[in-house]
């Protein structure tokens, strides 16, 4: 195997490491021979297989592993698992034991921590966080300040201050300062936002919408083109749907299918 860079004599400190600016010693890709590219720890840090690099003032820290075709740009950080087609710009991070690969791209101010995975052709971008065992995937899009534990798949989108332990996914959209809980089910064209808060094993699907102070408690079932806002609770088990549009600042404990019987079925 014929190596593809060298460590040289400039240096950076980071968290108490050495970091060593690479050089390209052949041309390959979008690099050439003599071409100066950003800063790793080590040499085993940076395959010289592939066409994967480290570009401009980015640094790459152990037990980072950079391979395959993966491309880290800007002032992007990365103690983890970059590969295939994946590219990391700006001020994106990627921790130890985090996994970013396929085509993924993570950019602006997004961090993947612990054992979370970023693959597909999932975007991360703003201040992104995605935590623990979180999986980002498939065409999925995570942005502004939104915070994942649980998994964000299909072409569904998470943005703003959302919060997501449970499954968001289909073409769902959850944003405003939402919070999923474990085993909630956000998907088809459902939309979840403003300070909406959706507890354990919930499912919103089809056209549904939550939102605004609306509280939806355990095994709730809301669905077809019902809406639920303002400060609605919905208790343990009900199912919202057809064209329901629960507005009221009440608890429903009855299942609602339309606007008929809404205040019967109120508390």
């Amino acid at each position: 195997m014929q190596k593809k860079f060298a460590l040289t004599n400039e240096t950076r400190i980071f968290n108490n490491k050495t970091l060593y600016r690479i050089k390209a010693l052949r041309d390959f890709d979008d690099v050439k021979a003599g071409q100066l590219g950003g800063f790793i720890e080590k040499e085993n840090n940076l395959s010289h297989d592939g066409n994967c690099w480290v570009y401009d003032n980015a640094l790459v820290l152990s037990p980072a592993h950079i391979y395959e075709n993966a491309k880290i740009f800007n002032k992007a950080i990365i103690m983890g698992n970059v590969y295939g087609n994946a590219h990391v710009y700006d001020s994106a991070r990627v921790y130890a034991n985090a996994h970013v690969y396929d085509n993924a791209h993570l950019s602006y101010n997004a961090w993947v921590y612990h054992q979370a995975r970023v693959y597909g052709n999932a975007k991360l971008s703003g201040s992104a966080r995605i935590h623990g065992n979180a999986e980002v995937y498939d065409y999925a899009v995570v942005s502004g300040a939104a915070k994942i534990y649980g998994k964000v798949y299909g072409r569904a989108s998470v943005g703003c201050h959302a919060e997501i332990k449970g499954f968001v996914y289909g073409n769902a959209k959850v944003s405003g300062s939402a919070c999923i809980y474990d085993g909630a089910h956000i998907f088809d064209k459902a939309r979840v936002y403003g300070k909406a808060v959706v507890y354990k094993d919930v499912k919103i699907y089809g056209n549904a919408r939550v939102y605004e102070n609306a509280m939806i408690y355990e095994k709730v079932e809301i669905y077809d083109d019902a809406c639920v806002s303002n400060r609605s609770i919905i208790a343990e088990g009900v199912k919202i749907y057809g064209n329901a549009a629960l507005k009221e600042k009440k608890i429903f404990r009855e299942d609602v299918c339309s606007n008929d019987a809404i205040s019967e079925k109120a508390a």
